[in-house]
């Protein structure tokens, strides 16, 4: 499904990502780890065409789209959930879900389905919504473009407990659904109950990759890259 191969990817002359390569197969769920300021966030603005790699490939679906503008590469199949979900505040829940939508199995009763909280406020504004409500909603508005493949990067950041609970759970859904998902967190046990394989950057370079499964057997991997004792 997802192809990233060999990417360097810079800001002006801020090399980066220095050779990144991930896959993510179709219906499956990869999670990217590792520490503030590694790449993880670039490598998602490099795939969905915010900041095009300089060397390297990103293929979707067998084509490359590392050379087309961001809202084609939408088109493909792809949908972001930004970090800070950036939701359009003055406008409704309703109004939030209508932007971007296409045709598919992805409507807004389907979204009110899986999230009834934003059924009971679909009338509210988006900036009147809690953290947890916007997140949300930042996740509904990427499936109403009905994608195969959900890219978000730290979904529960700042987020309450209970709440991150929520977001695991409707993303296991959404991976027994079909959808592909390329989840970019700091959140690991998160991370590790939704995702099937797992890789860990730092200083814009994969330094692992595995089995969800076989992390918590990394005790390395995770003191090193992860903070995790």
């Amino acid at each position: 499904m997802l192809e990233v191969a060999g990417v360097h990817t810079y800001y002006g002359e801020s090399h980066v990502l220095h050779g990144v390569s991930l896959e993510v197969r179709p219906g499956e769920a990869v999670a990217l780890l590792g520490r503030n300021g590694v790449g993880k966030t670039t490598l998602i603005r490099t795939v969905v065409g915010f900041t095009p790699p300089r060397q390297g490939s990103v293929r979707y679906a067998g084509r490359d789209i590392h050379r087309l503008p961001p809202h084609r590469i939408a088109r493909v199949g792809l949908a972001l959930v930004p970090q800070g979900r950036r939701i359009f505040a003055p406008l409704s829940v309703t109004e939030n879900l209508a932007i971007g939508a296409r045709r598919g199995v992805w409507t807004a009763e389907r979204v009110h389905e899986i999230f009834p909280r934003l059924h009971e406020r679909r009338a509210q504004s988006g900036g009147t919504l809690s953290g947890g409500e916007q997140q949300m909603l930042a996740i509904g508005r990427a499936l109403m473009t009905n994608p195969t493949l959900m890219l978000l990067d730290e979904p529960s950041e700042g987020l309450a407990p209970i709440v991150v609970r929520e977001i695991g759970r409707v993303l296991l859904r959404l991976k027994e659904a079909g959808l592909g998902i390329l989840l970019v967190e700091q959140n690991v046990p998160l991370a590790l109950r939704v995702a099937d394989r797992v890789y860990v950057m730092s200083k814009g370079q994969i330094v692992y990759h595995g089995a969800s499964s076989a992390l918590d057997a990394a005790e390395d991997v995770k003191r090193r890259f992860l903070g995790i004792a």
